[in-house]
């Protein structure tokens, strides 16, 4: 299953995966038509926590086990939005819904075993300046009210909520790696490729040169390529809990390893997408 799947990335992703042979799921907020047979598209709108259990339920009815989780969808928002659930969009399409899909998908995947969930993060995350993640004296749930600096209710910046999000995913990745047998559990950031994001991300006055300057970024199967790795790679069987920076092992954002934090922002996300 890759979520994201109509992107630049993901249709490159979904398209190498078919080729190699099984069935592969295209998770996207519309339908749309891929060439190979063997692609299955599934519906979902991802920033809706009862979106994501349809589409759980939807893979479920049809399918036993499921070998490969690719959580790719990602977006990027200029203004500060709400989504359906009360959740600040980039924690609610960055984080929480492929959150919540891998939980909902955990029988599957250990039906699966040895599976993979490969979680698409971001080079933005590393910037300890921009993003803070503050240790409250016990768990609380991703309530707006409880959260106010994690919603983006006071000074928001756009940039920072992003990089939040995938730091936020990056940490429950750790923390589930740690806790489930059978599937391993790896996160990858593929670089900066010249896809909508970029053009979502482009400050007003570099917009008439937006062109050029995604002619300067990674194309998105070069990005894609070190997804792939993660995903597929014999070399990498049995390897969990891991960060890779395109197809190099590297060390994430040091307030990552906090395993008390990991722990807080495990339970916070599974207490608030539990009670939607």
């Amino acid at each position: 299953m890759v979520t994201g799947a109509t992107g630049g990335m993901g249709r490159v992703i979904v398209r190498e995966l078919a080729r190699r042979g099984g069935t592969v799921i295209a998770v996207a907020r519309s339908r749309v038509e891929f060439e190979p047979k063997n692609v299955e598209v599934m519906t979902a709108d991802l920033s809706s926590l009862a979106e994501v259990r349809r589409l759980a339920a939807e893979f479920t009815a049809k399918h036993d086990a499921l070998h490969l989780l690719v959580n790719n969808a990602g977006a990027h928002f200029r203004h500060r939005a709400i989504s359906a659930d009360g959740v600040e969009m980039h924690i609610a399409v960055n984080h929480l819904g492929g959150f919540r899909l891998t939980n909902l998908l955990r029988p599957a995947l250990r039906a699966g075993a040895p599976a993979r969930v490969v979680n698409v993060v971001s080079a933005a995350m590393t910037d300890t300046r921009q993003v803070k993640i503050r240790r409250r004296p016990r768990p609380v749930s991703l309530e707006p009210a409880e959260l106010p600096d994690l919603n983006g209710e006071r000074g928001f910046e756009p940039f920072t909520a992003y990089a939040r999000a995938k730091l936020l995913t990056l940490m429950a990745g750790y923390h589930l790696a740690e806790t489930v047998d059978g599937v391993t559990v790896n996160a990858v950031n593929p670089g900066l490729a010249g896809t909508k994001i970029v053009d979502d991300m482009m400050p007003t006055f570099m917009r008439p040169f937006g062109g050029l300057v995604k002619r300067s970024l990674l194309t998105p199967e070069q990005s894609a390529a070190f997804i792939l790795r993660v995903a597929t790679s014999p070399d990498l069987d049995g390897v969990t809990g891991r960060y890779f920076d395109r197809d190099v092992e590297a060390r994430s954002p040091e307030i990552s390893y906090d395993r008390a934090l990991r722990e807080w922002v495990w339970n916070s996300s599974l207490e608030f997408s539990e009670a939607r």
